[in-house]
């Protein structure tokens, strides 16, 4: 046996090289992230008004995304076209999987918000026993660099540099938390309990800037709405316009007459309707769903593929262009 290893030593150098690299291929991660086609989420799954039912022809695309991937798995996906993988930004590799369902709860409360005072208001223009009331409470953080340890994702901002929310409207307030030197006065919900807590941090040359959702907090509503869907994984800031239509026509009971209606596009709270990722998986995945009409946001119009759609294609700015090309999609 001994001499049998000696005579075929290099040929076994050789294979376990071969193994190792092979080991590696398949299973050390890189730097990439995969973006794939995803499915629908019915908007009356998510939200709940007393007294309303909900026009059920609405549906938020959600796409899966997954980093990091391996080089094996990357060589397999590469040349399909309903993929896209890209490097993984410095914030990726900063954020931990909890980290990023808590941003991603944050972006989901803050869209629904702006989804439900956009869809009121607008209503509320044909309808006046529709009302809403709410306020401009601070900043959330959606994203701050993890070794800021006394900063959690979901703390509310209340002060900046001694300067209260109260005294601002959201951009000056944003503009105020975007410096790299900065004294926060947060808010945080421990044990049902509020508790503040202030933070001072200077950030590095090289760290990202932290990123900040706005807290519109709504005081009164009528009709009364809950919000069942806010603590599952799926979804986040890119359905808010659809979310917007389907609230709005629910309001109203506004007949749909069975168009099965998706889209994509986050929407803030003076009613602008903005980009958002994964723009090609969601238009394959309305593809894939059997969609009838899809909304879009103007910014991604020279972004979609190139492809004979099934679907009518809407392109939108804003919530009352998307509210006046549904009425002409029912009419």
């Amino acid at each position: 046996m001994l001499t049998l290893l000696r005579r075929y030593k290099r040929f076994l150098i050789l294979i376990s090289f071969a193994y190792v690299y092979t080991l590696f291929v398949l299973v050390a991660p890189t730097n990439l992230e995969v973006t794939a086609p995803g499915g629908l989420t019915p908007v009356e799954q998510t939200i709940e008004i007393e007294g309303v039912e909900f026009v059920d022809d609405f549906y938020t695309i959600y796409v899966y995304s997954y980093y990091p991937v391996t080089a094996f798995q990357s060589f397999i996906l590469k040349d399909d076209p309903r993929m896209d993988i890209t490097t993984m930004t410095a914030r990726q590799k900063d954020t931990s999987w909890r980290d990023q369902f808590l941003a991603g709860q944050v972006s989901k409360l803050v869209s629904l918000t702006s989804s439900l005072i956009n869809a009121y208001q607008l209503a509320a223009e044909i309808d006046d026993t529709i009302r809403i009331d709410y306020s401009f409470q601070g900043l959330y953080v959606y994203y701050r660099p993890s070794r800021l340890t006394e900063l959690e994702i979901g703390d509310e901002i209340v002060e900046i540099n001694g300067e209260s929310y109260l005294d601002h409207d959201q951009q000056s307030f944003t503009a105020l938390a975007s410096s790299r030197e900065v004294t926060l006065k947060i808010k945080r919900i421990v044990d049902s309990e509020e508790i503040f807590k202030t933070v001072s941090y200077t950030l590095e040359e090289d760290e990202p800037s932290l990123i900040f959702y706005p807290n519109y907090a709504i005081h009164e509503a009528t009709p009364q709405f809950t919000l069942p869907g806010l603590n599952t994984v799926i979804g986040g800031p890119s359905g808010g316009m659809i979310q917007t239509l389907s609230i709005y026509a629910s309001l109203l009971k506004i007949n749909i007459s069975g168009i099965k209606i998706a889209g994509t596009g986050t929407i803030n709270i003076d009613g602008m309707i903005g980009r958002i990722g994964g723009i090609t998986q969601k238009m394959y995945t309305a593809i894939d769903e059997n969609v009838d009409v899809f909304f879009l946001p103007i910014g991604h119009i020279d972004e979609i593929p190139d492809l004979e759609y099934p679907y009518e294609i809407i392109v939108v700015s804003t919530i009352r262009e998307a509210v006046q090309a549904l009425y002409e999609v029912i009419d």
